[in-house]
């Protein structure tokens, strides 16, 4: 059916349905994670397209299972597929784990300085997303990590280069729509110099128009250009454009003036969660749903509860019922829904392909490629006293590190053990291994440095430093022993710039399997450390 005709045929309900993307509350499988949160939305409310986050995936044929109900559903009581989303980014965010070709995140890959990689990581993560029934991707993310104490993006950018984002950033979209994948370009203008992390509240970025077209916009207008589908807002309030402390999500001189008429974009206009701090603690999450449509955005991402989503839906009926919100305005964002979905296919064949997804995500050579781009990430930051590769020879070692922890919160748990880097060291070179607290006590401090006195060689994996002063303690004191120290850099580089006193650093960029492997591999001298560092820092 022609996409005007369909609208016409549309309730408002149903029209307001197609602007949210809702994520559910499924932990532990119900019906494969189908559950009565998602039934409401969809029979009761309308809602036309859902978010998966790692809550709600378990093993492929879970996921499959999970999005064919969903999307039978959909048609039978809305007529129309589903966009399904998740966020894909490789590294520590990487909801589709168990079985899948897992890639490095996006400062690692950059590190690998690998011709075209981003493209392949496309191809290949876009294959087996669309094979899953997952249609849209909320990746790439284009901002510039400019601020070493950025709390949120750091090592999920590709640096700190606002050509060198925009190239990666643009091949990977090029790649993940060429197999029938939304690409969603975020955070829209730019989440790359903050300091407050939009979880907790706004932040503010104060920099006059032309540094932010020369470093914010540069990745997004690139994306724009070649023919990116969709593209996430900041809940970041930018003081150039908006005199009022107001974020890009709520502010049409942002996503309309800037995105839609200066920069031309056509696609559709997401926001991040609406249940982050940022907006659901300075504006309420209905309220600013209502803002966001009035503002420009396209699709209204409630993410968590199901009270909120209701509340936010019948917000948004009513601002259309009393006039504050044109029908034409909602007409408008529902076109642009429709016509994405056309596009991609959905109005065919919106299922998963449960072969294919197992073919694809079990692809060895995919598998090899994405091993050789973490491989050749592991930077070696300095080593002054020459400690790699080991010579661990009647060495007595003392391997210590926190367990990996994602960064949307909570330790990851399929990996924690297995993977933890001090287990994988000792089970590779012996002596012990001591699992850490991301901020240990004094006391705790104390005990880890006694035993550390009577050790040859301590390996220390440490994260985020700036946020961890437990972590920077115990290294200070462990490097005070006069032993042989190796800090291996579990995510942001920047944190070199805390350790001058440790003669040898080598950084990974994140706490997965994969980087662990590969910085063993690093260790034992079977692979060399060539991995370039993606942000320029005083070393």
């Amino acid at each position: 059916m022609e996409i005007n005709k369909m609208i016409n045929k549309m309730s408002l309900d149903e029209k307001i349905g197609q602007m949210i993307m809702a994520g559910f509350s499924s932990v532990t499988a119900n019906y494969c994670g189908y559950d009565e949160h998602i039934d409401i939305l969809i029979t009761k409310y309308k809602i036309g397209n859902i978010s998966l986050f790692a809550r709600n995936i378990g093993s492929i044929e879970e996921i499959t299972k999970l999005n064919e109900t969903i999307q039978k559903t959909m048609i039978e009581h809305i007529g129309i597929p589903a966009i399904i989303g998740t966020d894909q980014e490789g590294g520590m965010v990487t909801q589709v784990r168990e079985g899948a070709v897992f890639f490095p995140g996006n400062m690692a890959v950059a590190a690998a300085n690998i011709e075209g990689s981003t493209l392949k990581e496309g191809e290949i993560v876009g294959q087996g997303l669309r094979a899953l029934g997952i249609n849209l991707n909320i990746a790439p993310v284009l901002d510039v990590n400019t601020n070493p104490k950025n709390p949120i993006i750091g090592v999920r950018s590709y640096g700190d280069d606002p050509e060198k984002v925009a190239k990666l950033g643009v091949d990977f979209i090029k790649g993940i729509q060429s197999r029938g994948v939304i690409a969603t370009a975020k955070h829209f203008p730019g989440h790359g110099d903050t300091e407050i992390d939009t979880h907790v509240d706004i932040p503010t970025v104060p920099y006059d128009r032309e540094r932010l077209e020369r470093v914010e916009f540069y990745p997004f207008r690139k994306a724009v250009e070649n023919g990116v589908d969709a593209i996430m807002t900041a809940h970041i309030h930018f003081s150039a454009i908006d005199d009022e402390k107001i974020p890009a999500t709520l502010s049409y001189n942002i996503l309309t003036k800037l995105l839609r008429n200066d920069m031309g974009f056509k696609g559709i206009i997401m926001t991040d969660c609406m249940e982050m701090n940022a907006i659901s603690k300075n504006f309420g999450i209905e309220k600013g749903s209502v803002m966001a449509i009035k503002a420009g955005a396209d699709m209204i991402e409630i993410s968590h509860h199901l009270d909120v989503q209701i509340r936010s839906v019948e917000a948004i009926k009513e601002a259309v019922l009393n006039g504050e919100i044109p029908e034409e305005r909602i007409n408008e964002s529902v076109r642009r829904i429709l016509e994405i979905k056309k596009k991609y296919g959905l109005f065919e064949n919106p299922y998963p392909n449960l072969s294919k997804a197992k073919e694809v995500l079990n692809c060895k050579e995919y598998i090899e490629f994405a091993r050789q781009v973490s491989e050749k990430s592991v930077t070696l930051i300095r080593d002054r006293n020459k400690l790699i590769p080991l010579n661990v020879a009647d060495k007595k070692i003392v391997s210590i590190s926190p367990e990996p922890k994602m960064f949307m919160g909570g330790i990851w748990e399929d990996v924690r053990k297995k993977y933890t880097l001090c287990e994988a060291l000792r089970k590779e070179f012996g002596g012990k291994s001591i699992i850490i607290p991301f901020n240990p006590e004094s006391g705790r401090t104390k005990e880890i440095v006694e035993e550390c006195e009577k050790a040859d060689l301590v390996i220390i994996g440490v994260s985020n430093l700036n946020s961890n002063p437990g972590q920077l303690e115990l290294v200070n004191k462990i490097s005070h022993l006069g032993k042989d120290v190796i800090v291996i850099l579990l995510r942001d580089p920047y944190d070199v710039l805390l350790l001058e006193g440790i003669s040898t650093c080598v950084c990974v960029y994140e706490h997965t399997p994969l980087a662990i492997e590969s910085v063993i591999k690093v260790l034992k001298g079977e692979v060399k450390c060539e991995g370039v560092l993606p942000v320029k820092i005083e070393i």
